[in-house]
């Protein structure tokens, strides 16, 4: 059996009751997370641009666009949500080499809302989702030497091209062709292009890739079809977006190794990825040594290569799109103790004399043994920061993992928080508890109208 058709056979038949409790649990807080992420981003220009976007657009209403309420096409409705969650950088992170996640959950609750689709059902394709995402991640991951040139990031519509075949019923014929329209048609980006020129489209997911993978499953529906044993021989997907491929990786140890669980982290701080075993160690040593902001004579991060170069080292970013990279801006919000969050972007933080001045003491240098880990473990986030205080003490602290990683996962309690830091002024508090208690209770939902209504 060809290796596409053993996922698309994975897809049509999972079933609720084959998910670990673990895995359920994940995959409720993943779900609270990204709306969370979403309503935050909202309130930035970038999302309000995406929200005016898809009003313009219009169409058939058929799910909400969060903080607006307007109903649009699920196409589109997704599309929107999924970029309103990168706004903050705020998303889940698959073993730091990408962010598929966003799109996922925001098919669910478009596809949820328009066919009236209850909890188990949304649960199941966005944890299947999640596991043959990662699992073409995995097989497809360039070499090093190849992602020095191109980082392909193709894969985000995989998992809104998963949650739409699952949610819409697509027998195994249909979900071939979808999954050989969704992947063969899914946009291809250079990442390198959007880190050295910030922009408002987020480096990865966006509301193209949703786009295509939400209407390939609804042509294959209506019987359209397309490409086929998409990621087999003769001509296998891999090829147009990498250097590397494992045949073994597609389907090992499939619907045994939910990696919703084993894979998956969530992000404390608004930042890239890398930055944060940074901000997690910064405030480590400022806690446990009494240290405030003026203390700090020098900050000294240690980290692989891709981190040591702009735009990681930009000390007087003028906009949330140069913000999200530099290394510097997070520190020194997290120094002052702002809440991570809407509050580490607003207008008035660019303007702020004493971050300027904070972020003129952080240095960033190459780690040799975080390069050699980069390349082999990329889920590891091996890094050493100094801090060298006015006082003339140094104190030092090393990180293999980072605070939200599924080897040091955040609790529960502080996803919740996560969330209503992310949603406070945006809902009322009543509607934000309104969706942390709904999504508590997920798996028992018959549609998701509650819901719906509190997300604007």
């Amino acid at each position: 059996m060809s290796v596409t058709r053993k996922i698309v056979e994975y897809i049509i038949g999972a079933r609720f009751e084959d998910i670990p409790p673990a895995a359920v649990a994940k995959t409720k807080e993943f779900i609270l997370d990204e709306i969370g992420n979403a309503l935050g981003g909202s309130v930035l220009r970038s999302g309000k641009i995406i929200i005016e976007w898809g009003k313009q657009l219009g169409g058939v209403p058929e799910a909400t666009i969060i903080s607006n309420g307007i109903k649009v096409p699920v196409g589109i409705s997704s599309g929107v949500n999924t970029q309103l969650c990168m706004g903050l950088e705020l998303m889940e992170t698959y073993k730091n080499r990408g962010h598929p996640g966003s799109g996922m959950v925001m098919t669910a609750l478009a596809f949820g809302e328009k066919e009236k689709i209850n909890g188990k059902e949304m649960l199941t394709a966005v944890c299947t989702a999640y596991d043959v995402t990662g699992r073409i991640i995995d097989a497809t991951f360039p070499s090093p030497e190849h992602r020095m040139k191109v980082w392909n990031e193709s894969w985000q519509g995989c998992g809104p091209l998963v949650v739409a075949i699952r949610l819409l019923g697509l027998n195994e014929e249909e979900a071939m062709h979808a999954f050989g329209m969704g992947l063969g048609n899914g946009p291809t980006m250079n990442v390198h292009n959007i880190l050295y020129v910030p922009g408002s489209m987020s480096k990865l997911g966006n509301q193209f890739h949703n786009f295509v993978g939400i209407n390939a499953a609804l042509l294959a529906k209506l019987g359209y079809t397309g490409f086929h044993e998409i990621l087999d021989e003769p001509y296998p997907y891999w090829t147009t977006i990498t250097d590397s491929n494992d045949w073994e990786i597609y389907t090992k140890n499939l619907g045994k190794d939910f990696f919703i669980t084993s894979a998956m982290a969530f992000k404390p701080w608004p930042t890239c990825r890398w930055a944060q075993p940074g901000i997690e160690s910064l405030l480590e040593i400022i806690k446990s040594n009494g240290l405030k902001p003026e203390d700090i004579k020098e900050v000294i991060y240690h980290a692989h290569e891709k981190v040591t170069g702009y735009p990681y080292d930009n000390i007087a970013p003028g906009n949330p799109e140069d913000a999200y990279w530099s290394v510097p801006w997070p520190f020194a919000n997290a120094a002052l103790g702002y809440k991570p969050g809407p509050a580490w972007y607003v207008e008035d933080r660019f303007k702020d004399e004493e971050l300027k001045k904070f972020m003129k003491k952080v240095q960033i240098k190459t780690l040799p043994e975080a390069v050699e880990a980069f390349a082999k473990e990329p889920e590891k986030s091996v890094t050493l920061l100094e801090v060298r205080a006015t006082s003339g003490d140094s104190y030092s602290k090393k990180t293999e993992y980072c605070k939200g990683d599924p080897q040091k996962p955040m609790s529960h309690g502080e996803i919740i928080e996560k969330f209503l830091g992310q949603t406070k002024g945006i809902v009322s508090d009543k509607k934000a508890q309104k969706i942390v208690d709904t999504v508590e209770m997920f798996e028992g939902l018959k549609d998701i109208e509650g819901l719906v209504s509190a997300l604007y």
